[in-house]
């Protein structure tokens, strides 16, 4: 994590004294999410350049090229899909849970 904040967040060592473990943590949150932004500007333009090659049978949507931000991390479309799927299995289970205890 030290390398990651004198890094890319060009802090210094004074920094890493002033600073709290959650506040780095922040720090680092947003700038992974600055650099996934910068990489779905750069896989749009992949994705026009693709489509328009008329190289590709399906359109090629940004999203294929780079992935989904969900909850601090980048996921692919099969990734995503597998957590949305435990997600709402989660969710169903805690329902079915809260309507036994209405019912008790």
């Amino acid at each position: 994590m030290t390398l990651a904040v004198l890094g890319p967040l060009h802090l210094t060592h004074d920094h890493l004294w002033s600073l709290t473990w959650g506040q780095v943590d922040d720090l680092l949150h947003a700038w992974r999410y600055t650099e996934y932004l910068e990489m779905s500007k750069i896989a749009t333009l992949g994705a026009w350049i693709m489509n328009v090659s008329g190289n590709v049978k399906h359109t090629v949507k940004p999203v294929d090229l780079v992935g989904r931000w969900v909850d601090g991390q980048v996921m692919s479309e099969n990734q995503y899909h597998e957590y949305l799927k435990k997600k709402i299995s989660s969710k169903k289970r805690g329902r079915e849970d809260g309507e036994e205890e209405n019912n008790l």
